[in-house]
């Protein structure tokens, strides 16, 4: 061997031995403490984030069970570090009696959270009869007790947090559920080694770490549902309107687009109502603005409450709404906006036991084949405006195919 060759060697044998000595050092205690402090971290980190959702105008679901079941798991995990690093006895096994606990709580949130309230007071019972048996069995079959009650409600978790996430198309209650998922493995499988094979040590590795897995995919799962709940809800605030529900004007566009291209290509009609409220300005100057807003809310209610299933009504101005009506000709939007202008011509808006009159004026086009939104809502918006300088309160009707005009409520 040369002599570079001896120094090599000589160094690393220097850093094998140095590695070594410091994994000497460093004791399960040690390791123990660095488990437990990453936990108190990330619990303490979603903490603060669950503090700021709990301030928004719209928490989201679960949210104070989820909080508690972080709370009550940092206080189990204290409990069982204390329970391991101490040499101070227990008169009750409180590390089992708080797995059960929280397993059952983190049940609780999942079932909030899904809108499901059944079966939590079967499985409350089960809690309940889990926890009190610590008073009357063995450690050893206490930590068998809780292992299969806290599979138990994990399961339960799984099954509703699957659900969640097939109907809100959320990944992050798809985590949740793979953490169950996993809980519910590693248990099963630790309790087959301490029961079918006595290898305890095995065993006690086993459903310790799926614990611990479990605890830090269903932080991750949650804290990943909420951030896409939350930006499916921006997303759909920027398409709707937040006074009526109905669509805006970006809504409108995304919600025709392949409508409209549908329609093109089998050469269907397509009408469009502009709907427009006569004097918005002078009743809430007259009554204020909440009854104002009452008929821009009662128009919208009544647009949704007309429409057929492939219609699609938006608020496109502060008084203005625009329906849509994909496969319908002239005549069949006249014969709706009619029934529009009828309504509010015998139902005035009642606030406080008074009647104020509300009026509508509208205005209806036609197309056939390739149409653009833009263009057909512009000749709606016409029409509209023909029956405001008619004298308001009545339909007007522009066709572009031949020009149609009229510009009293019994159709020109």
């Amino acid at each position: 061997m040369t002599c570079p060759d001896k120094l090599i060697d000589w160094k690393l044998q220097l850093q094998s031995g140095y590695v070594g000595k410091t994994m000497e050092q460093i004791q399960p205690q040690n390791w123990a403490a660095m488990f437990f402090a990453m936990v108190i971290l990330m619990t303490f980190a979603l903490m603060a984030v669950v503090y700021v959702l709990s301030d928004a105008s719209n928490p989201t679901g679960g949210l104070g069970l989820y909080t508690v079941y972080f709370m009550a798991a940092l206080l189990g995990w204290i409990a069982f570090a204390l329970q391991r690093i101490s040499n101070v006895p227990m008169a009750v096994d409180v590390p089992s009696v708080a797995s059960i606990i929280n397993s059952y709580i983190l049940f609780m949130a999942a079932s909030e959270r899904a809108g499901i309230s059944y079966g939590r007071y079967a499985l409350g019972c089960v809690c309940l009869a889990g926890c009190f048996s610590v008073f009357f069995v063995g450690p050893d079959s206490m930590f068998v007790i809780q292992a299969i009650a806290a599979t138990l409600f994990f399961s339960a978790t799984g099954l509703l947090c699957a659900r969640r996430s097939w109907q809100k198309h959320n990944a992050g209650d798809a985590i949740t559920a793979s953490a169950a998922l996993l809980m519910v493995s590693g248990t099963s499988l630790g309790l087959y080694y301490w029961v079918g094979q006595e290898r305890y040590d095995l065993a006690y590795i086993l459903i310790f770490g799926s614990y611990s897995a479990a605890y830090v995919l269903v932080a991750i799962g949650f804290m990943a549902s909420v951030v896409i709940e939350y930006q499916h809800r921006l997303s759909y605030l920027a398409l709707e309107d937040p006074l009526t529900q109905l669509l805006n004007r970006r809504g409108l566009e995304k919600a025709l687009h392949i409508t409209l291209a549908q329609t093109s290509r089998r050469t269907a009609p397509t009408a469009a109502v502009m709907v427009d409220i006569d004097q918005l300005r002078e009743v809430n100057d007259n009554f204020g603005h909440d009854t104002g807003d009452l008929a821009i809310r009662q128009v919208a209610q009544l647009l949704q409450r007309i429409s057929r299933s492939g219609d699609v009504a938006a608020r496109i101005g502060g008084e203005e709404f625009l329906l849509v009506l994909p496969g319908t000709d002239l005549d069949g939007a006249l014969t709706l906006a009619e029934r529009i202008h009828s309504y509010f011509s015998d139902a005035p808006v009642t606030i406080n036991q008074q009647r104020i009159p509300i009026t509508v004026s509208l205005g209806v086009a036609a197309a056939t084949g390739a149409i653009e939104l833009d263009m057909l809502s512009q000749e709606a918006n016409r029409a509209m405006t023909l029956a405001k300088r008619g004298g308001r309160n009545q339909v007007a009707s522009i066709d572009n195919k031949p020009v149609l005009i009229s510009t009293d409520s019994t159709r020109s």
